[in-house]
C-alpha cells in the first residue's frame, strides 16, 4: 500500500502537482489520531502484532477487538486515506484502495481460517458478533479479558509514525506551495 502511495507521489511530481498546507495538516491530524488507535489496539496483543507468520497465543476479544476483529487493518485503511487527503489527488485514492483490497482480501480470510482452526466455536461466536473492518456499536462480551501492555503496543508500532513522518515530509517539501 505504501508503494501505491509512493507511486501516486511520483505521478504528482511528474505532472507538477501541488497541495495545500491545510490538507497536509488535516491529513496529519487524522493520521495522529488513527496511529494512537493502532498503538492502543496493538497493546492488547502485547506488541506481538508485527509477525512474519500467522500465530495466536490467545483469542483477543477485549478493548477495540470487542468491536472490530481487525482494528489494526482498519487503522491501516484510515492512515492510507489520510495520506491521500494530504496528497490531494483523485488517483491516489484509487491506487491506495486497489492495493488495500488486494492485500487484505487475501490476508484476512487466511487469518480467519487459521483462527477458526485454532479456536473453533469461540472464534465462530466472536466472528458473528463483531465486524470484520467496520466496528459494531455493541461490544462483544467474551469470557476472556486481556490486560493491555501499552509499552509493548507503542514499541511494536514505533516504526509506523517514522515512516508516515517521512511520507508527510516529502509531501510537504515537494508539493505544498
Amino acid at each position: 500500500m505504501f508503494i501505491a502511495l509512493a507511486a501516486s507521489m511520483g505521478i504528482k511530481f511528474y505532472f507538477g502537482g501541488t497541495t495545500t498546507l491545510q490538507l497536509l495538516i488535516f491529513g496529519l491530524l487524522v493520521m495522529v489520531v488513527v496511529q494512537a488507535f493502532r498503538m492502543y489496539s496493538a497493546s492488547y496483543l502485547w506488541g506481538t502484532q508485527a509477525v512474519t507468520r500467522i500465530e495466536a497465543e490467545f483469542l483477543c476479544t477485549s478493548g477495540p477487538y470487542a468491536y472490530v476483529r481487525n482494528p489494526l487493518y482498519l487503522g491501516n485503511f484510515l492512515i492510507g486515506i489520510s495520506l491521500c487527503i494530504a496528497l490531494n489527488e483523485w488517483y491516489a485514492y484509487i491506487l491506495f484502495v486497489i492495493s488495500y483490497v488486494s492485500v487484505y482480501s487475501i490476508v484476512i480470510p487466511y487469518e480467519e481460517r487459521f483462527l477458526e482452526g485454532k479456536f473453533g466455536n469461540a472464534y465462530a461466536d466472536y466472528k458473528t458478533q463483531t465486524g470484520r473492518l467496520l466496528p459494531r456499536l455493541k461490544g462483544y462480551k467474551g469470557n476472556m479479558s486481556v490486560t493491555p501492555n501499552y509499552r509493548a503496543g507503542i514499541l511494536g508500532e514505533i516504526h509506523v509514525p517514522i515512516i508516515l513522518g517521512m511520507f508527510l515530509a516529502i509531501i510537504y517539501l515537494l508539493f505544498v506551495k
